[in-house]
């Protein structure tokens, strides 16, 4: 984003929480076939490479929580993605294919996203799977992703595990667990003047990850005694005294929160309840408006990192901004766009622009080609993303914003810097 937006603007940023990728499948192999196809049926053959392909649609599938707890993140994550795709479907399609999402709800459920998954790739015959959703069940089928050689756009995950080691077949988009640890002790650092940090981390890969970046990026910096206490909770718990108490005993002036919405909403009030008033910096995972509703005045003041694309009244104008607000007030009238639509959009956005680059005669392989054309690609609400035929890395950027409450009607996030990246 340009640097003269950037520090006025308003936003509402993205839980990314969280976490949302996709799995393009399709039949490689027969690209060798061809040479013994006789010449009257090499035009057919060629619209037969890639499976869930026709002349007029390609079938695409995702996996998302659409009951339970989770749901409140993956139903409008599946509405910002069925947006997208209705408007490029209005419009004729991609290369003079209409998109067809099949969706499915793994329920937060490793196991169920593993067959689901299979369930997609080889009854549905998918030719891709796009933003799917939770990093338990995105890492449970990721052997199996990458042993049919199907290209995954966008995991709805901060896990680096999805670029390191490298995978050919792999697209993440949001910045990994440790990017962002990275970026966030830096900035305890260098803008935050922090003298003890406390790192409150949930008890899973994306706190352990987190935690371990933060340890690195504070070792780099000659700065690792300021590390007081590193205190993991777990997503089940509903009482947070012990790692607020342990926080406070530590004298944290700086803590570092690492979690989804509901913990770190819970640590917030306790600390809150108690008088312990440190500065609080957060994770992209609970970037969205939806901290507010669960922390209330509690969060006012915490300063929470973002990557997407900023979205809010005073960028509405712009066309990118303004092209999400229409299609969304098109086609979900009645939601209120929030981080998890445009976690959504951004995912069909980034598959639809493969789609194009590849051109008429989709295989996995030549959509994977198309995706590794990318450089610093910048029309969507991602941030200049980059892949080549060696590094799948996703966005390093990012950027903080301030946590402001006036009261239950009332509340934002204000970007407070440019995007940064890792020292």
């Amino acid at each position: 984003m340009e640097k003269k937006f950037i520090k006025k603007l308003f936003v509402i940023a993205f839980a990314l929480i969280f976490t949302l990728g996709i799995i393009l499948t399709g039949c490689g192999n027969k690209n060798n076939e061809q040479a013994s196809i006789p010449a009257s049926q090499k035009e057919q053959t060629k619209k037969e490479l890639a499976q869930g392909v026709t002349d007029t649609t390609v079938k695409i599938g995702t996996t998302l929580a659409l009951t339970g707890p989770v749901a409140v993140i993956g139903t409008p994550m599946l509405h910002g993605m069925q947006a997208y795709f209705n408007y490029i479907n209005d419009q004729g399609g991609v290369n003079g294919r209409k998109i067809e999402l099949i969706y499915k709800d793994d329920q937060f459920n490793p196991a169920v996203t593993v067959q689901k998954t299979q369930e997609l790739v080889e009854q549905d015959k998918v030719f891709a799977l796009v933003g799917t959703l939770g990093t338990p069940g995105l890492l449970a089928s990721m052997d199996y992703i990458v042993q049919k050689g199907i290209p995954n756009v966008y995991q709805g995950s901060g896990s680096s595990k999805f670029a390191i080691p490298f995978k050919k077949n792999y697209f993440p988009v949001q910045p990994n667990y440790t990017t962002e640890g990275h970026v966030l002790a830096q900035y305890a650092v260098d803008n935050l003047n922090a003298k003890n940090i406390v790192v409150i981390y949930q008890n899973d890969e994306q706190g352990t990850e987190g935690l371990n970046a933060i340890k690195e990026q504070l070792e780099k910096l000659g700065k690792s005694d300021l590390l007081k206490a590193a205190v993991p909770f777990n997503t089940t718990d509903v009482d947070f005294s012990t790692p607020v108490l342990k926080a406070k005993e530590a004298n944290g002036d700086v803590v570092i929160l690492l979690g989804t919405a509901k913990p770190l909403a819970g640590i917030a009030v306790k600390a809150k309840e108690i008088g312990y008033k440190p500065q609080f910096l957060a994770s992209y995972v609970v970037s969205d408006l939806t901290m507010f509703k669960l922390a209330k005045d509690a969060w006012n003041g915490a300063i929470v990192a973002g990557w997407a694309y900023p979205i809010y009244e005073k960028t509405k104008d712009e066309p990118k901004v303004k092209l999400f607000y229409d299609t969304m007030a098109k086609y979900f009238p009645n939601e209120t766009p929030s981080g998890y639509h445009v976690a959504g959009w951004i995912a069909a956005q980034t598959f639809v622009e493969g789609l194009k680059r590849a051109g008429d005669n989709l295989t996995w392989d030549g959509f994977i080609k198309a995706m590794e054309t990318f450089r610093d690609w910048n029309d969507g609400l991602a941030y200049k993303l980059t892949y080549t035929e060696t590094d799948h890395s996703p966005q390093r950027a990012m950027y903080f914003m301030k946590a402001i409450y006036k009261n239950e009607n009332e509340y934002t996030y204000e970007i407070i810097t440019d995007y940064i990246e890792p020292k």
